[in-house]
């Protein structure tokens, strides 16, 4: 009886040394050649100003990804209209799970938290549906964003494992992509196949029958979040709300270039950082990817951007950015990104009259419900 819960310590135990690992050596490559003195000066002179119009141009993306979601949920749901805050309360909480969690459970929170929100304003929508409308969400984010990268693959000298990056995302764009479109063009096939399951749904079948009962159900349930597809004008509109969202994200890096004094690089050093934190987080590895994100922006900005680059040293006259610039403004830009998802995220959570610990145990449950 004893054995699963030494396994499973165990794992977590192992988990938590990987993990320890993983940040020491990305700590290691960060601060070989850190001069501290010159990160401190870095956040000593930063504009906040910028700052400032870096987090309402954050807060911006944010909003347009509500919009574009809010698009696909309403068409889901006919006769319903969902009220702007409390997306925008689900999308927070979720943005605060995916920054403490090292996995992307915060769609999973998202579904949760809407449903549960709806359920307490008088409206019972299944969980998976809106799930559905989660995944169809982020695989039209996934398509801007894949297209983005393409552009800095031609138009930039990005590392190759971006150019790999982008093949990548774009085929899991393309791969979820394609299984929506089928999951709606089969929407009733599959629904009546699930129905005429859990009619023939007994007691005594195996337990393999009747999970691919329950399976089949949440498909049918989850297939209901496509139906957008059908709508040309809607898909035209969630891809120019998508694609502005991106551009405010874009906007945003480029102010907070500008508040560490870095704005020389330009849009086109604020795309080259746009693609690589995003590649680099496709995945993470760690809580709100630290030293991940620090090793997608040190690196490249230095390489890009630094002495080597130009052929002479770094000094007022010349404009370049030393490692430990790099470094200071890594952390800040991952400050004024995590600002948003753990503040406002925490404000939202304790409006909802919600823990931590509940979404995240909610947020793993099976998410037939409902």
């Amino acid at each position: 009886m004893r054995l699963p819960a030494i396994s499973k310590i165990g794992r977590l135990a192992l988990r938590h040394w990987l993990l320890a690992v993983l940040l020491a050596a990305v700590v290691y490559v960060l601060t070989k050649q850190v001069n501290y003195r010159q990160v401190w000066s870095a956040f000593a002179g930063v504009s906040w100003f910028f700052v400032f119009l870096a987090i309402i141009a954050n807060l911006s993306s944010i909003l347009l990804k509500v919009a574009s979601w809010r698009i696909i949920y309403n068409f889901t749901f006919p006769g319903f209209r969902a009220r702007w805050r409390d997306l925008t309360s689900a999308l927070m909480i979720g943005f605060l799970v995916n920054a403490l969690v090292p996995a992307r459970i915060g769609e999973l929170a998202r579904a949760y938290v809407i449903s549960r929100r709806e359920s307490l304003n008088g409206y019972s929508l299944s969980r998976s549906t809106v799930f559905g409308t989660i995944v169809l969400e982020r695989v039209f984010d996934g398509f801007v964003l894949a297209a983005i990268i393409f552009y800095g693959v031609f138009r930039m000298n990005l590392p190759s494992w971006a150019g790999r990056g982008a093949i990548v995302l774009l085929a899991i764009a393309l791969i979820f992509g394609i299984s929506l479109v089928v999951l709606e063009i089969k929407r009733e096939k599959i629904k009546a196949g699930a129905a005429a399951a859990q009619a023939r749904y007994r007691e005594e079948h195996p337990w393999w029958r009747k999970q691919l009962t329950k399976l089949h159900g949440i498909v049918a349930r989850f297939s209901e979040g496509q139906q957008v597809l059908r709508s040309p004008g809607r898909v035209l509109a969630i891809l120019c709300t998508t694609s502005a969202s991106w551009m405010s994200q874009l906007t945003a890096v480029f102010l907070s270039l500008h508040a560490f004094h870095l704005g020389f690089t330009g849009f086109l050093g604020a795309t080259l950082l746009l693609i690589l934190i995003n590649v680099a987080g496709a995945l993470p590895a760690t809580p709100g990817n630290v030293g991940i994100f620090q090793l997608a922006t040190v690196i490249p900005l230095a390489i890009a951007y630094g002495s080597t680059a130009g052929g002479n040293p770094c000094t007022p006259e010349f404009h370049c950015i030393t490692e430990s610039t790099a470094l200071a403004f890594s952390i800040g830009l991952q400050a004024i990104e995590g600002s948003i998802g753990l503040g406002v995220g925490s404000a939202f959570l304790l409006k909802e009259g919600l823990s931590f610990k509940q979404v995240r145990r909610e947020s793993l449950r099976d998410i037939q419900g409902g």
